[in-house]
């Protein structure tokens, strides 16, 4: 637990900062304790489900997994839960955990060796899908999929569904022909409109399968529409040293909004080919101070989290006396 006496400290000064920010419990000499996998545990199929005690004072779990083969560590990550999934290939292993806060961490659990063995059974096995990846936005229709083999798996299945709203549409899946390898590229002509995008791989192998592992993906091919420029006003007037606050406004009005970033210059020609500065934002506003007296130039323009490039606003002019 928390010392949350700090926090009276805190307050006494007139410090308006939280209690975690302060102090955290010293766990420097405790240990975590592993559940599972065992020292030389056995493990068939594809998916190991790490387990270990949580400790108090630990906000977080750094676990490593090492290939004892190659000598060399495959996983370093934090999760935040004391349950962690992975899915491995056949092989020999050994892991460890220690948990961390802000401030302290404990030394590494004791290493436990495990071994993961190919099954010809696949039901319980996960197929690892590599790309695109979850939530990601595209603006190409013509995209390709791909996953991590299984072993003991001759061939895969891939399904593709349309979304919108509470409506699903399957558009495209290979049941007349499987795919042997690891990747297939879907062209345009099945994902043909900027949509939201579920698509679902599952191994077989004649006598087995998995379950259908998902991903979503959205298509947006729209280029953001020009922003409009709110202030400064065009050729309003101000002193040097004084800090201006530039502000425009966006509407996006496509199928799929994905996030934008804007891009805005600042220039002593109408031109820019003199720009001044530049700068990237995510917010509708940016404050810059001019130190030279001059007529200036700027103007915005956004770039969406697919990669599509909006035009430049027209530009507005601002008088630095």
């Amino acid at each position: 637990m928390r010392k949350y006496v700090s926090c009276v400290i805190a307050l006494s000064i007139g410090v308006l900062i939280s209690c975690d920010d302060i102090i955290e419990d010293d766990i420097t000499n405790d240990l975590v304790t592993t559940v599972a996998p065992q020292d030389m545990a056995q493990i068939e199929g594809n998916s190991v489900q790490f387990r270990w005690d949580p400790i108090d004072g630990a906000d977080e779990y750094r676990i490593q997994i090492n290939n004892q083969a190659s000598n060399s560590i495959i996983l370093d990550s934090l999760v935040n839960t004391s349950v962690f999934d992975y899915t491995m290939n056949p092989g020999s292993y050994e892991w460890r955990v220690r948990g961390e806060n802000f401030a302290y961490q404990t030394a590494y659990s004791f290493s436990a060796a495990f071994s993961v063995i190919a099954s010809a059974d696949l039901t319980d096995q996960t197929v690892t899908l590599s790309s695109p990846n979850n939530g990601v936005f595209l603006n190409d229709t013509g995209i390709t999929f791909s996953w991590e083999a299984i072993s003991t798996a001759t061939f895969y299945k891939i399904r593709i569904f349309r979304i919108d709203g509470a409506t699903e549409t399957e558009i495209f899946n290979n049941n007349n022909e499987n795919i042997i390898g690891t990747s297939i590229t879907i062209g345009n002509s099945v994902i043909t409109e900027d949509a939201l995008y579920r698509w679902e791989i599952s191994a077989g192998n004649g006598s087995s399968a998995t379950t259908y592992f998902p991903r979503t993906f959205s298509v947006d091919t729209q280029d953001p529409p020009k922003p409009t420029l709110t202030e400064p006003i065009s050729g309003g007037t101000i002193s040097t040293g004084e800090e201006v606050s530039f502000k425009w406004t966006f509407t996006d009005t496509g199928t799929i909004q994905s996030g934008v970033t804007y891009t805005l210059q600042i220039a002593t020609d109408q031109d820019f080919n003199d720009v001044i500065q530049s700068a990237s934002e995510d917010v509708e506003e940016y404050s810059f101070t001019f130190n030279t007296a001059d007529t200036y130039f700027w103007r915005v323009r956004g770039v969406d989290d697919a990669g599509n490039v909006g035009d430049y606003s027209d530009s507005s002019q601002i008088i630095v006396n």
